[in-house]
């Protein structure tokens, strides 16, 4: 029973946060939701769709659904634009963004990248078809709803071997309360890093560090290590800071599309009753960058798995012919 009372306590206490914005463990494919400088770092154009349910099995479990749109205007600029939704039992929080981002390209395989983003965010309870053990409960009898401004800052350095990210998501609180607004005493920071080791051609090791720091809290944070063979799948392993382990795979599936899955399970006390939780992901690239290096001057992957240069400029002459 004490488990059961601590885990509805979790979701409750989860949706009133003021900023309480998900936490993916494919990270190397979300980053642009937590940070509006990671726009378009691997493909020109790019799609990303993600879905995370977590404690399977749970019945109003929380939910999260997000989706990016990508685009690179120049090769020193980018444009992105997110959806999320996020359900947690009868609460429900949806968010729309749209962001910019200006790179500093010290050379072709270098960049200090900022970001920014802008965008409205909704959040609503639906109470009166909730069951109550006290019929006709007047706590419960109707729903609410409001619509927040948001926005968001990012900063993003990239390199053919590293990268480095730091970001608040969301820079106005929405809680419902007298400290709603703009409050940096209450912001959220994310920070994320990796690096790409390759020993060899066929095999690339990447370790992932993501952390979110909040005042008063505790720092949260994800280690994954991922391993690329032959550049098309992966196999990723890692550990979360709330004591639970993480697992998945993704591939490459063609020039313009991969997938992944990730699953993270509870070894602590509440595993039993909070279950695995699952993500999937979905990302189209057209098309997807060869590597890492000569980001000022994009090498693209073609459909015979090699690479080519100015994708823009060859589709329209072959549209045109």
């Amino acid at each position: 029973m004490k488990g059961w009372v601590a885990i509805i306590a979790i979701m409750t206490c989860s949706w009133s946060s003021a900023q309480n914005f998900q936490r993916f463990s494919q990270l190397n494919f979300t980053q642009s939701l937590l940070n509006p400088a990671a726009l378009a770092i691997d493909a020109k154009y790019e799609v990303d769709l993600v879905y995370r349910n977590q404690w399977f099995g749970f019945d109003g479990a929380p939910s999260t659904f997000a989706a990016s749109g990508q685009y690179e205007l120049a090769p020193d600029m980018a444009v992105g634009l997110n959806f999320y939704n996020d359900q947690i039992g009868k609460y429900s929080n949806n968010a729309v963004n749209a962001q910019y981002s200006y790179r500093l390209l010290y050379d072709n395989a270098n960049a200090l990248i900022f970001g920014v983003g802008v965008g409205i965010e909704s959040k609503s309870a639906d109470l009166a078809s909730s069951f109550t053990i006290q019929p006709n409960d007047p706590a419960f009898a109707q729903g609410f709803s409001k619509v927040f401004f948001q926005s968001s800052f990012g900063m993003y350095y990239y390199s053919p071997i590293f990268y480095i990210g730091a970001s608040i998501p969301q820079m106005f609180q929405t809680n419902f309360g007298s400290d709603d607004g703009f409050r940096p005493s209450n912001f959220h920071y994310y920070v994320s890093t990796g690096w790409y080791l390759s020993p060899s051609d066929r095999y690339t090791f990447q370790p992932n560090l993501q952390l979110k720091v909040v005042r008063g809290v505790p720092v949260q944070g994800d280690l994954l290590l991922r391993n690329t063979f032959n550049g098309r799948w992966s196999i990723v392993v890692g550990y979360r800071s709330e004591n639970s382990i993480i697992a998945g795979v993704d591939f490459l599936i063609t020039p313009f599309m991969r997938a992944g899955y990730s699953f993270n399970h509870d070894v602590a006390g509440l595993a039993r009753y909070k279950g695995m939780s699952n993500e999937l992901h979905l990302g189209f690239g057209f098309p997807y960058r060869n590597d890492r290096y000569d980001f000022g001057e994009r090498r693209y992957i073609s459909n015979k798995g090699r690479f080519r240069r100015d994708y823009k400029r060859k589709y329209n002459r072959k549209r045109k012919r």
